[in-house]
Formats: C-alpha cells, sequence, structure tokens
C-alpha cells in the first residue's frame, strides 16, 4: 500500500501515526488483535530510500501517515513523501544500546533531567539502528537529540524492549576538556621535581676578583652553582632558577650511620648532636639555596659550587647531591 507521509507538530514521541483505513487492512490481516507496539518498513517510491518506523496505536487526522516534525529531522523523511508501506516482523530485541547526546547542550539539559530521561525513553522510542538520530521530549517541551553509537546484538534494526540497557556516553564542551588540560600542564609546570648531580672541582669563575687598598681579593660566590645547559634541559631546570641541594649520603655512609635512615619528625629547631658540651649540625642535615647558572665546562650530570660551600655541607668531590628546585 502506498500513502502520502507528512511531518506535523504536535506530537511528542518518534511513533508515526496511521491513517484509519491502513489501520483496518493491518487489522484484517491478523487472526488476533495488533500488537501494542509494530513495526514497519516505509520505502520512499522515488530513490528508494528505507525507514523502519514504530507505531503504537495512534490514528491520524487525515489519510497521510503522520510523524512528528523532529523525528522526521532526525531520520530525514521529507514531507509529503510518497511510501511503500509493509509489516516488518522478527525484529531483535536490543540488550544493549550505547547512545550519545548530539551537542553539548543536550548532554548538560539531560545531566539536569536524567531519571525523567530515563523514564520517557521506552515510552517514545523503539526502533533503532547504528548511526540514528532521534529526539527525546523532556516534560513535554524541551528536546534533546541523541545519536545511536552502537547496539547489541549488532543487527540492522533492532527493538528496545523493556529490560533493555540504555548506556549514555557523554559529550562534554571541548572548552571545558581544553580548561582542564591547561589546568593540567599548569600543575605539571608547577610540579616539584628533583635531580641526583655529582660535585665537579671548582674553577676560577667562582671568584669574583677585587682590589682593596692595594691587596687583590678573590671573593668565592657561594649563591651560585654551575650546570651543564643538557643536564638542565634533561632534568627541567632552568638557568637563574633557585635551587636546593643536598648532600645524599653513599650506600655506605647509610650503613655506618643507620640513624639516618630511621624516620624523623619535621620541627622548626635545626637537628644537633652533642659533642664535648657543644652542639653541632648533624652533617646529613645541611642544605644550601642557590641561583643555577648553565656553562658548558661542567661536565653532564656534574653540578659546581664554591669549594667553600662545598666544604659547608660537608660533601666531596664527586659526591651525589640531590637538587630540587624552589618553587
Amino acid at each position: 500500500m502506498e500513502l502520502e507521509v507528512r511531518v506535523v507538530a504536535g506530537i511528542d514521541n518518534c511513533f508515526v501515526s496511521l491513517p484509519l483505513n491502513l489501520i483496518d487492512t493491518l487489522q484484517s490481516t491478523r487472526s488476533g488483535l495488533l500488537p501494542q507496539v509494530l513495526s514497519l518498513e516505509l520505502r520512499s517510491r522515488s530513490n528508494n530510500d528505507l525507514w523502519v518506523v514504530a507505531w503504537s496505536g495512534a490514528t491520524s487526522s487525515s489519510s497521510s501517515i503522520e510523524v512528528a516534525k523532529q523525528f522526521a529531522e532526525c531520520i530525514s523523511l521529507a514531507d509529503h513523501t510518497i511510501v511503500q508501506v509493509r509489516v516488518v516482523s522478527d525484529i531483535p530485541k536490543a540488550t544493549l544500546v550505547t547512545i550519545e547526546p548530539l551537542t553539548e547542550d543536550d548532554w548538560e539539559v539531560l545531566e539536569l533531567n536524567s531519571e525523567h530521561a530515563e523514564a520517557a525513553i521506552l515510552n517514545q522510542v523503539r526502533i533503532v539502528h547504528e548511526a540514528m538520530r532521534f529526539p527525546l521530549w523532556l516534560h513535554g517541551r524541551t528536546i534533546i537529540k541523541f545519536h545511536v553509537v552502537s547496539t547489541f546484538p549488532n543487527k540492522p534494526v533492532v527493538q528496545l524492549v523493556p529490560g533493555t540497557e540504555v548506556a549514555v556516553a557523554p559529550k562534554r564542551r571541548k572548552k571545558s576538556v581544553k580548561k582542564l588540560a591547561d589546568s593540567y600542564m599548569q600543575s605539571s609546570k608547577n610540579r616539584i621535581t628533583k635531580a641526583v648531580l655529582r660535585l665537579q672541582d671548582s674553577d676560577q669563575r667562582l671568584f669574583h676578583s677585587c682590589c682593596v687598598k692595594g691587596v687583590e681579593l678573590g671573593v668565592a660566590l657561594t649563591s651560585v652553582a654551575f650546570i651543564n645547559p643538557e643536564t638542565a634541559k634533561c632534568v627541567s631546570l632552568d638557568s637563574l632558577q633557585l635551587v636546593a641541594i643536598v648532600p645524599r649520603l653513599s650506600s655506605k655512609e647509610s650503613i655506618k650511620n643507620p640513624e639516618n635512615s630511621a624516620p624523623r619528625i619535621k620541627n622548626n629547631s635545626t637537628s644537633k648532636d652533642v659533642k664535648g658540651g657543644i652542639l653541632t649540625e648533624k652533617k646529613g642535615d645541611r642544605q644550601a639555596i642557590v641561583r643555577l647558572l648553565v656553562s658548558d665546562s661542567v661536565a653532564k650530570g656534574h653540578i659546581m659550587i664554591a669549594r667553600s660551600l662545598r666544604l659547608y655541607l660537608n660533601a666531596g668531590l664527586h659526591s651525589c647531591m640531590l637538587v630540587l628546585p624552589i618553587i
């Protein structure tokens, strides 16, 4: 049977409405009552396009098949299309259908009305297929649209039934995603990193020469440390960056001083030992805050500081130093 399709307003579901003569024809072909939901195939007479739709008992107000305007737009069913109508049976029942909101706005509306949408979907949609688009009416006035991502079983067309699991994939705004990415990058920049470098013997660059009352003096620069530019790049350190340098005990020193490996409780006072009635700072507690300068004359994997600073830290040549950025 051939009929015209009319796209109308006022329908708030994805079911079609059928004219009385078609309903009578369908009823005459069956021995019993028509099912509560009937699947129909609409095939265009002009270009052979095909649509599979559902009917749930609604009667059209004309001699045409009536379809909601929003649903017709989603499935590209044009007004006044002439179609051949055929009943489709044995459509597989879906156990899982994954859908995605068509836009970010649809997703945000869905988040605010998730419980209502869950209850409404089975009352408004019954026939779906992969890549199909369909609308969903919320509270009779708000419309959100979905895209079918996948169905199980993976068939050309499936029907939603009570018990079908409908999974909704989120559709968040790209701006929000970019903001999260920027936030992550910023936190990565602020993340404290550490490097373990060996001490290199100091040279004349760490001394500033000056003449005082005719006497030439060499002043050691204890507020800076030199590092190879490639090493600085590898450990994410920059020139003029403020860092803390701390001696790192070797495994032998750790064995000799087992108390150094015990947990410590941080407090405001400096950890000290008593030797002959004189308070002295523990060897492993000393550190220095310096500015980094890059220089190709420093060996890779090494750091160079003034000899006086090295002696203050109780660190030997080529010993390991822990370098920590100061944020």
